[in-house]
């Protein structure tokens, strides 16, 4: 059971802040290049897929941020205990991409596993969310594995009860020896700024650079 709590918005420490966002419908998006050197190497020596890889520490790092696990659950801000992963996957037969989620795991070994098996499940599926109901405590994840990009953008039309959050990462190169990876996060203005988007780059390069 996915749990949460309740924050009072009049003891909030940026109510003014998450009111006018959320009037305005504000999200901010920045676009950073990670070195996914140790990353690659570690997954092809121990044949994991790179884009579970990226998902379990993306897992990691976005739980020890606070600010993007607010959200709103039955129309008042919240903060859920864990946030877990969608991620997309791209059908060969249909040329179609589709929204998938896999349980997590306590081992990313484990994650790919399922990850593995979810994806081959799903291999053709032609609709955008083929297993129907997500979990309500997560966070997308989208890879655009053939384009190594500056920026990306994807604008949503959102109410007053939604907030985003999404992390787009393309296709990495080799650049000075190294590789690296573009990664964009959107996230809605109500609930984190700039300092909290830099942490979380700060942080997923640190767990990359892990071996």
């Amino acid at each position: 059971m996915e749990t949460y709590r309740f924050i009072d918005t009049e003891t909030f420490d940026r109510a003014g802040y998450f009111h006018y966002f959320m009037s305005k419908g504000t999200t901010i998006e920045f676009t950073a290049k990670i070195d996914v050197t140790s990353a690659v190497r570690k997954c092809k020596g121990e044949s994991v897929n790179f884009q579970s890889y990226l998902l379990f520490k993306l897992y990691q790092v976005v739980n020890t941020i606070e600010n993007f696990k607010y959200d709103i659950v039955e129309g008042r801000l919240a903060a859920w205990e864990k946030i877990v992963p969608t991620f997309s996957s791209f059908s060969q037969k249909t040329k179609l991409f589709f929204t998938l989620y896999a349980d997590m795991k306590e081992s990313y070994s484990e994650f790919d596993r399922e990850y593995k098996k979810t994806v081959a499940n799903y291999a053709d599926s032609n609709t955008i969310v083929p297993q129907g109901d997500l979990p309500p405590n997560i966070f997308n994840v989208s890879c655009i594995p053939w384009l190594h990009f500056e920026h990306f953008s994807s604008n949503s039309k959102l109410g007053e009860t939604q907030i985003i959050k999404m992390i787009t990462l393309g296709k990495y190169e080799d650049i000075n020896g190294k590789y690296m990876c573009p990664f964009t996060v959107q996230v809605s203005h109500a609930i984190a700024d700039g300092y909290h988007v830099s942490l979380l780059f700060e942080k997923l390069q640190k767990e990359l650079n892990v071996n």
